[in-house]
């Protein structure tokens, strides 16, 4: 399941400033050039700079934030009948050809965004990044402050992206950790972001070990997925959900093609039986789309799965991955299905990253490909305004250009209408900050109490009031029974009440953007005790950025290596400001070449 926020009751901080975006300035001791973290705190825009050579210090930019931001999005207007590059702003980027970190322009050109680069070795090049320049830039808008993890697993020390584990000037904790726990698959698909070797299981001690570190580090986790390679291929599956089955654990998630749930029904009861979740897979309705997209017609072991997570009503994410000429015709279809029964809970448009195996193999031009808006707009066009643009709005979880969301209540009567149509998520932004499903957080029943008494005041403004208010007024009546409830069972009380619509872009050589790596908040726990961002794993340690055996980045450490286990770096709430310029507590050693990662468990290697 997607996350977003993950206020389930343990006592994480806010940061203390809202991590805004990068640019260049120079360090104030050596005058080097520097990439700086601009922040918002104290109603002031600062820079937060790490040089290499004189350490972390600060630059005050600004002591009137809220001018400074109109300024800023007032930049990303073009103007009409503009022709050319408008320059908006800076950030960091990867070279497509060899992978070298460099400078990238943000330009906006024909209501589109670009990245402009230039690599000395392999010369210059551009990538679209987003197919409506509006969205990208009003989505800063909704900039707001990440939380700490309890425990950080590495020190900042040279600078993001070399000290992922994930380190004290990470701006997000873990929403959303994927434990990839074997990577043998039952299909080689030609988008796959990964780079399967069918070589490893994760070992259940291995595995245990993990699911302590990030409840250590994070407290209450609403949500663990386990992922691949395809992980009902792993020979204790089952073994390892009841490991994660804990109480600060709210649910478990099996991200699957649903292969094996659609032919062996003793699996699928086991599935059911055990409380977990599933992410299906599910990327188009033809033999075509599927070949394309998965390497071969799944359409009768598609349907197959859907048989079976209906009849056995198992909660059920639906995952889109979505590809420009190959499956972009039906992703209205796809939302259809997903409003025509209550086991859906969620929706995941993945617009294609060329990562992994998809990479090397999978046809792409990076100046014609779907982004969040393109999907966006499909939604609203194929289903004949059932949802429409305006029904979306950027998560601030994570940063605002990785993901975008619509939540739809159900009313009494089953249908569903979103909550874009009678909330305002700048007033109540708060909302934007649950998960898959709502969760009886206080801020939820405060939010959701505040937007009863909106509804209401603007009765004849808003199309089908009554029955909204009346949806609503259930809802908090469900989530917040008149009895004490667990953090668990918090997570699970609105389920039913409402669904979600989520769209996550993840990137590729061509649109990595350093900045939005910074509030990562999806992550792959490591066989070593490191804490990984998904998209810099993907990019600069899996030795597959542009297909297999593609050459690791030189900070690159492959899955499942055993070196020697991550040292934890807590920073405590009066060391924050510390904490925020790198200076932590504690040190990382070095690796030990011979050593056994994670307390001694190495994953269990099928020959």
């Amino acid at each position: 399941m997607e996350c977003t926020s993950c206020d389930t009751g343990t006592v994480r901080k806010d940061r203390e400033h809202t991590f805004f975006m990068h640019e260049m300035a120079v360090c104030g001791g050596c005058t080097t050039p520097i990439e700086a973290r601009v922040v918002l705190r104290d109603d002031g825009v600062v820079r937060l700079i790490r040089c290499h050579q004189c350490g972390p210090s600060e630059q005050m930019v600004s002591d009137d934030a809220k001018g400074w931001m109109a300024a800023f999005l007032a930049r990303g207007q073009a103007g009409p009948g503009k022709q050319g590059d408008h320059y908006f702003k800076h950030t960091t980027s990867t070279c497509p050809g060899c992978l070298a970190l460099l400078p990238a322009d943000v330009v906006i050109r024909d209501g589109k965004v670009y990245f402009v680069k230039n690599c000395d070795q392999c010369g210059p090049s551009e990538a679209l990044v987003s197919e409506n320049a509006a969205y990208y830039v009003d989505a800063y808008s909704y900039a707001r402050a990440g939380t700490e993890p309890l425990v950080f697993a590495t020190q900042a020390d040279k600078g993001c992206p070399t000290d992922c584990g994930t380190c004290g000037d990470h701006e997000q904790h873990t929403c959303l950790p994927i434990i990839e726990i074997t990577d043998y698959c039952n299909l080689e698909c030609p988008v796959c972001i990964v780079n399967n070797t069918n070589a490893y299981h994760l070992s259940n001690e291995a595995f245990a070990r993990m699911i302590d570190t990030l409840v250590r580090n994070e407290g209450q986790v609403e949500s663990i997925a386990l992922s691949g390679g395809e992980p009902t291929s792993h020979p204790r599956l089952m073994e390892l959900v009841a490991i994660a089955t804990r109480e600060e654990i709210g649910r478990i998630v099996i991200i699957t093609n649903g292969l094996r749930l659609g032919r062996d029904r003793a699996f699928a009861e086991k599935i059911k039986a055990s409380g977990a979740y599933i992410a299906l897979q599910f990327d188009g309705f033809t033999a075509d789309t599927h070949e394309k997209i998965r390497g071969r017609d799944l359409c009768d072991e598609k349907s197959a799965a859907l048989r079976m997570l209906k009849e056995l009503n198992i909660p059920t994410q639906l995952i889109f991955v979505a590809a420009r000429g190959v499956n972009e015709h039906q992703i209205g279809q796809v939302v259809e299905l997903f409003l025509s029964e209550d086991h859906f809970l969620s929706l995941n448009f993945q617009p294609v990253a060329f990562t992994g195996a998809g990479g090397g193999q999978f046809a792409h031009d990076p100046m014609d490909r779907l982004t969040i808006p393109g999907v966006i707009k499909a939604i609203e066009e194929q289903t004949g305004g059932k949802l429409k643009v305006s029904d979306f709005a950027p998560l601030p979880c994570s940063h605002p250009q990785c993901v975008s969301l619509s939540y739809l209540l159900r009313m009494n009567d089953g249908t569903h209408i979103p909550f874009g149509r009678f909330v305002d998520f700048r007033t109540h932004g708060t909302l934007l900050r649950s998960s898959a499903t709502l969760g009886a957080s206080p801020e939820i029943h405060d939010a959701m109490s505040d937007v009863v008494h909106d509804v209401f005041a603007r009765q004849d403004e808003i199309e089908r009031s009554a029955d909204i208010l009346a949806a609503l007024r259930r809802t908090i009546d469900v989530m917040f029974p008149n009895r004490p409830v667990s953090a668990k069972e918090a997570i699970h009380l609105g389920e039913r009440q409402a669904k979600s619509i989520f769209l996550h872009h993840y990137m590729d050589r061509h649109d990595f953007d350093l900045e939005r790596l910074r509030k990562c908040c999806h992550h792959y726990p490591q066989v070593d005790g490191r804490i990984m961002p998904a998209c810099g794993f993907n990019m600069f340690h899996r030795g597959a950025a542009k297909g297999p055996d593609t050459e690791l980045a030189a900070w690159g450490k492959k899955p499942w290596t055993t070196d020697a286990p991550v040292q934890v770096v807590q920073f405590h709430r009066t060391d924050t400001r510390q904490a925020l310029t790198g200076i932590g507590v504690g040190e990382t050693p070095a690796r030990a070449p011979h050593a056994i990662g994670l307390g001694g468990a190495k994953p269990v290697v099928l020959e």
